[in-house]
């Protein structure tokens, strides 16, 4: 630009005559506003206002100012354009479009009567899918030692789940057929079976799991290196990043502390970042832009960091991904997916590309996340929980399933081409909330890449991976209706043809987690039936047909085992994860030493407790709302706790008081021995709004952290991303106080955000000539006047905002009134008007 200035010598604004020196000071504050200096400010504004002088000498003042802005920002524009050429493809917003194409998989039922044999032959465990079998370059002989593996570990898992089920279920039945089976004790035993089957796969997955992490710990020779890489060129590797309406600085924050810990590692030349966006909120979108923009000029390789908005948010998260790969899918290899609250340490996300690299016959590894940086009671609690149980279930689920893994929708690498190929999802038949779009895609994406013959791990030996918990007991549960409604459309996808039996019990196992909820309601129901009939039932000693009474027997002794059994069921895969962690001496310390470890294990499981009955009436809720119909907006997740808490407490968790307080008076007055046995069940529902309050108290979340309760590794012992991650939070970047005014005036923001419009493409759901109201409202009465529609459908539109631009600088910076703006002599008053009276109509056709 200084070159361009000293080419021709300045004139002074006085020689020019007006309205020329008015023009000379609004694009002097323009080229100022790009970031030139002053001086060369001044003489390229006077240099550019002396050219447009020349063109049109008797200009008006407002057609001048125009003129020499134009002339400015056109100046810039070529200016930029070099410099980016010089810069080559460096400088590029967007990577070049290699797109993939992503086939659309139509599910055909197991059912259907006309194949009806030959299609439940295919769920049968004995038979693999096609694909894998057929796997080239010896892919029958390394199966082969896995697919033996597989079934010695399942077959054991299924023998120990049946063995326990059938003797609890013998032996309740045995408790209730004292005087012979009624229909009651029938129903009964049919729902205590179900719920025994679940409680028991659940513990032998822990106990399995329990027993890995304790060889893991006692082995002492270091594990094998993975196998030897590919010899042919390593293929590159995506990270991405999809987010919607999320807390951008959050966002930008972990993704920046993410990509500095990656350049750190050897080989992460080969990885691009992308930020998926998803956003519909304006202002949140401009931040993103902006923090996009600043991260890309403070990281050592921001040029191999993009950001994408799509103008449509269609089939949302599966929408955005399938985006990507259309877009630049054939580009890459892998795709890391991340969460929008997702950390993973440069380390481990090499760590899946290098396992990726290993293992061809791999689609997909999922990295267990870790739940961290849980400030309130409820998200320590959490945290804590999956401290000591979380490895149990990840290590288990990853022993009996092997290479028919399962996907938990983030902190995962994916294969992209067979995900294009296999992965195109359709909509589900019917309306929603069971039909429409399937919204707890990971699983269904899980299952079809193993029926397509590539295997699916969990690589729960992998550390570094994170998410964030919800902060409050409400938010927990409003992300569970989503996940609830997601999980329910799993029913319509466990028959599909062709999938891997132990993908349709990885998503039975997620339909159940919210079944059971029913079930254990309606178990309760019937048990408080048999404590009433057996309150106020008459003894029956002589049936007809049968000369001899029939006496009382005695079952104390069989409902004390299967009592004892039950509770061990449930609280021994705590001991097992309490156990792991005492072992483990410097895992041990970090979590505060054996008592403060030994009672945040307590407290954690009175916490438990007392809440697990609140969840299981908003889970029978969930599930009879989506049976009856009703489905739900996907919303973004609410990660930090804001204001109104005890009014938003009362409302959601009112009904439960009310419901758990009439249960307990109910019981304590018809059966009052029962009422002592469901005392832990009633104690939560009726303290459930001081314990909602309680548990969602930031307060009270840091006295526990200062007390050492509730701890996790990451809190005495944080991995450096981690730190960053902190370290950037604490000192933010300043907000612009209105960022659309910001973009509007900008020259380089707005420049940025009309290039990335024209960069990623799509077209703008608001038509030309409904912008023009709502840009002459912009510009006449101010960014202020705009609502969040208005902003976002002018944002869309590039035309609209170069001409925005141009017109803000030409009315907003004015320092002087418009014409229209003078004041104006008042009209008289009308005759026969006077001050306080009553208006009236001026005619009779007013009236």
């Amino acid at each position: 630009m200084s070159a361009a200035s000293s080419a021709n010598p300045a004139v002074s604004d006085d020689a020019l005559g007006p309205p020329w020196p008015t023009a000379t000071a609004r694009v002097r504050a323009y080229l100022e506003a790009a970031g030139l200096e002053h001086d060369t400010a001044r003489d390229l504004a006077r240099e550019i206002v002396a050219r447009c002088a020349a063109d049109k000498p008797a200009a008006a003042e407002e057609e001048a100012v125009l003129a020499a802005l134009r002339a400015a920002r056109l100046l810039l524009i070529q200016q930029t354009a070099r410099e980016d050429g010089a810069e080559g493809e460096a400088a590029a917003l967007a990577p070049r479009d290699q797109p993939l194409s992503i086939r659309r998989r139509a599910f055909r039922s197991v059912m259907d009567w006309r194949l009806a044999t030959s299609r439940i032959r295919r769920l049968l465990p004995a038979r693999a899918p096609q694909r894998v079998r057929r796997m080239a370059g010896g892919g029958d002989q390394a199966l082969a030692p896995l697919t033996r593996s597989a079934r010695n570990r399942r077959a054991a898992f299924g023998f120990l789940i049946l063995a326990t089920t059938v003797w609890g279920v013998a032996t309740f039945v045995e408790i209730l057929g004292t005087d012979g089976l009624s229909y009651l004790d029938i129903t009964h035993t049919a729902i205590f079976t179900v719920l025994l089957l679940w409680l028991a796969q659940s513990f032998w997955t822990l106990a399995a799991g329990a027993a890995v992490l304790l060889a893991r710990l006692l082995r002492t020779t270091p594990p094998a290196p993975p196998g030897s890489a590919p010899a042919g060129p390593l293929p590159r590797v995506a990270v991405i990043a999809p987010i919607y309406n999320e807390d951008t600085e959050r966002v930008f924050a972990g993704v920046q502390a993410m990509w500095e810990d990656l350049q750190a590692q050897p080989g992460s030349g080969r990885v691009d970042l992308f930020v998926l966006s998803d956003t519909t909120d304006p202002d949140i979108w401009l931040a993103e832009l902006d923090s996009w923009q600043r991260l890309r000029q403070e990281v050592p390789g921001g040029e191999r960091i993009f950001y994408r908005r799509r103008l449509r948010n269609v089939k949302r998260k599966t929408g955005n991904i399938e985006d990507f790969v259309t877009r630049w899918g054939g580009a890459y290899g892998y795709m890391v997916v991340l969460d929008a609250d997702s950390l993973m340490s440069g380390r481990a996300i090499m760590g899946l590309i290098e396992r990726m690299d290993a293992n061809p016959a791999v689609g997909l590894i999922q990295a267990p996340p870790k739940l961290v940086r849980g400030r309130t009671v409820f998200a320590r609690m959490l945290q804590f929980a999956g401290e000591l149980y979380g490895p149990l279930s990840a290590s288990g689920i990853s022993y009996w399933a092997l290479g028919e893994g399962n996907y938990w929708g983030h902190n995962a690498i994916i294969r992209i081409v067979p995900f294009a190929e296999l992965c195109g999802l359709p909509l589900l038949p019917g309306r929603a909330p069971l039909g429409g779009e399937i919204l707890s895609h990971d699983f269904v994406e899980a299952a079809l890449l193993r029926r397509g013959g590539w295997q699916v791990w969990i690589a729960d030996d992998l550390g570094d991976s994170y998410e964030e918990p919800p902060p409050s007991l409400a938010d927990f549960a409003t992300r569970d209706r989503r996940w609830c409604q997601g999980n329910m459309q799993h029913i319509k996808v466990l028959f599909v043809r062709n999938l891997h039996w132990v993908s349709r019990l990885h998503l039975g196992i997620g339909i159940m987690s919210y079944l059971t909820s029913p079930l254990w309601l309606l178990f309760l129901l019937l048990s408080a039936a048999q404590a009433w009939e057996l309150t106020y039932g008459r003894p029956v000693y002589f049936v007809e047909g049968w000369p001899f009474p029939t006496l009382p027997v005695s079952v104390s002794s069989e409902a004390t085992l299967l009592l004892v059994v039950t509770l061990g069921l449930l609280f021994l895969p705590k001991l097992f994860g309490l156990f792991l962690a005492l072992i483990d001496g410097p895992r041990r310390r970090a979590l505060g030493g054996s008592l403060r470890l030994t009672l945040s294990a307590l407290l954690e499981t009175l916490l438990s407790a007392l809440l697990a009955p609140i969840m299981m009436l908003f889970h029978t809720g969930f599930v009879l709302n989506i049976l009856l119909g009703s489905a739900i907006e996907w919303q973004p997740q609410r990660r930090q706790m804001s204001g109104g808490l005890v009014a938003e407490t009362v409302r959601r968790f009112g009904w439960v008081t009310v419901l758990g307080s009439a249960a307990a008076i109910a019981t304590f007055v018809l059966t009052p021995t029962l009422f002592y046995w469901l005392i832990p069940v009633l104690a939560g529902l009726v303290l459930a709004i001081p314990l909602a309050l309680w548990s969602s108290s930031e307060r009270w979340g840091e006295r526990l952290r200062a007390l050492g309760l509730l701890r996790i590794v990451e809190e005495t012992e944080p991995p450096p991303v981690m730190r960053r991650l902190e370290e950037l939070l604490a000192h933010p970047e300043p907000v612009p106080a209105d960022r659309f005014a910001e973009v509007v005036l900008h020259p380089g923001f707005n420049a940025l955000h009309i290039a990335m419009l024209q960069a990623i493409g799509g077209q703008s759901a608001t038509p030309s000539d409904a912008l023009r109201p709502i840009e002459r409202k912009a510009v006449y009465l101010g960014a202020a006047a705009l609502s969040k529609p208005e902003r976002r459908a002018l944002l869309e539109h590039a035309g609209t905002m170069a001409r925005l631009h141009l017109a803000a600088w030409l009315h907003w910076r004015s320092e002087h009134g418009l014409p229209w703006e003078t004041d104006e002599p008042l009209p008289p008053a009308p005759r026969g008007w006077r001050p306080g009276q009553s208006d009236r109509p001026v005619s009779s056709a007013a009236a």
